[in-house]
């Protein structure tokens, strides 16, 4: 029996040394990414268009610099592919191919630093586990004009 244990801890211990050594390698690709392009405008996956909408959705904001929707836009597509990374690694050692709403709430529980993320996290609904609130979702009823394709 303790031999089991044993081997389950060596297990774990590689397994989280894996995870590490994927999340370094992750962050350094990405940095040298970073640091060779000059104009990464054009790169982006989020349109800067629309975090600038959303930005002036705030009353508090009236003027947005150029640069500002940009560098959001950045930031969010390596929050994104981060919690991805994170959130697929769980899906691995679960034995899944499948990525679910599951993988990535044990990942924002785990993390620090996805903290953030917890009130969005305890709201759905503990009986349905598979479920996602509307707004996290992005959709919109139509009724508060919150609609930002239009």
């Amino acid at each position: 029996m303790e031999n089991n244990s044993e081997k389950s801890t060596v297990n774990a211990a590689q397994s989280a040394e894996k995870k590490q050594e994927q999340l370094e390698m992750f962050w350094k690709s990405q940095r040298s990414e970073l640091e060779k392009v000059n104009d990464f405008k054009n790169r982006l996956l989020l349109p800067p268009t629309r975090i600038k909408k959303i930005m002036k959705k705030d009353e508090d904001v009236r003027m947005v610099a150029a640069e500002s929707p940009v560098l959001l836009a950045k930031a969010c597509e390596l929050f994104i592919q981060d919690l991805t990374l994170r959130s697929s690694r769980n899906t691995q050692e679960n034995h899944r191919r499948i990525l679910k709403k599951d993988d990535l709430t044990d990942v924002i529980v785990q993390t620090d630093y996805f903290d953030f993320l917890l009130d969005v996290v305890h709201a759905t609904d503990p009986f349905t586990p598979n479920s996602v609130p509307f707004y996290a979702a992005g959709g919109s009823n139509g009724q508060d004009g919150n609609n930002l394709d239009h």
